[in-house]
């Protein structure tokens, strides 16, 4: 008999043992019931998310603030510019915006846009607007002297003359 008795578990280690067995049924029933239905709007933190489980689908994008690092280029523009070499034919190829037009004049192209891009970065370099390969040679750009809205783009030969030729140029924006 005394070997059963030393093999009894105490009373405390009952208590114990019943007090983990509820606390572990709570949590399971807990964890079961807890769905995205019963979760109050804005009660839960980021910081607690599970990290790549939200998707466009959950996020409104409209009450999106501005990316900080996107503040730097708030807009960008960009015109495609078929220049024949008969002087006079500069034509625009296709551009980002409806309001982007392109003339020729003063032994330059002015590609004109629908804002002030004075304060803008610009670059264009020889290219066109098919798939054949342009002939060698670069590009150079200036805000217009007589126009804010536009930029002017000389078109030179390898050797630095000017030469009449196609052209992509990019205009970014703050």
């Amino acid at each position: 008999m005394s070997t059963l008795k030393n093999r009894r578990p105490s009373a405390s280690m009952v208590v114990a043992i019943l007090a983990l067995v509820v606390a572990l049924g709570g949590t399971a029933y807990a964890a079961q019931s807890i769905n995205g239905g019963s979760i109050q709007k804005q009660s839960i933190g980021g910081g607690k998310l599970k990290q790549k489980t939200l998707t466009g689908y959950q996020i409104n994008v409209n009450k999106l603030g501005v990316v900080p690092s996107a503040k730097r280029a708030a807009h960008t523009y960009w015109a495609v510019v078929n220049n024949p070499a008969s002087p006079g034919n500069a034509t625009l190829a296709r551009a980002s915006d409806a309001g982007i037009t392109a003339a020729e004049g003063g032994g330059a192209v002015n590609v004109i846009f629908p804002v002030n891009v004075s304060g803008c970065a610009n670059i264009a370099a020889r290219n066109n607007a098919g798939t054949t390969v342009p002939s060698s040679g670069y590009a150079q750009t200036n805000i217009s002297p007589a126009n804010p809205n536009a930029v002017e783009v000389h078109t030179r030969d390898k050797a630095g003359a000017n030469e009449d030729a196609d052209f992509h140029l990019i205009v970014v924006c703050p």
